[in-house]
């Protein structure tokens, strides 16, 4: 599995934009006209969950996942992958996951969600002291 860092590739990406002559323009967008009136020949949709009204999107269902993050742990250098749950080194931390929600348009974090994930990344470890 290929696995990136994305606070490092986002940044090389954004680096590679620039020095093409790209430009980052952030601005709100109330509705289509507003793009559509736009003198870039090339526009990047990013409202992610916002292209529901935006573009009266009726079928677009949001899927809510939950992400526990540890402190890095540089000697930590494989990933883990059982049933639900994944775990991802990286260097900003260790991304502890396996949840989705769907239907829920919340940001908030799910504490109940993040003691699931905790509990069962701690579960999949212990069960390697029986061994």
């Amino acid at each position: 599995t290929l696995i990136i860092e994305p606070p490092v590739y986002l940044a090389a990406m954004l680096d590679e934009f620039r020095i093409a002559g790209g430009r980052i323009v952030v601005r709100e967008m109330p509705d289509r006209a507003a793009i559509q009136a736009l003198p870039e020949k090339l526009v990047f949709n990013c409202t992610g969950l916002g292209a529901k009204a935006l573009f009266d999107d009726e079928e677009l269902t949001p899927i809510k996942g939950q992400l526990t993050i540890l402190l890095p742990q540089p000697e930590v250098e494989y990933a883990v992958l059982v049933g639900d749950l994944y775990m991802f080194p990286r260097s900003d931390g260790i991304v502890l996951g396996g949840t989705h929600e769907e239907g829920v348009w919340s940001l908030d974090p799910n504490l109940e969600s993040k003691q699931q994930i905790l509990a069962g990344h701690k579960a999949f470890f212990d069960s390697f002291r029986r061994c």
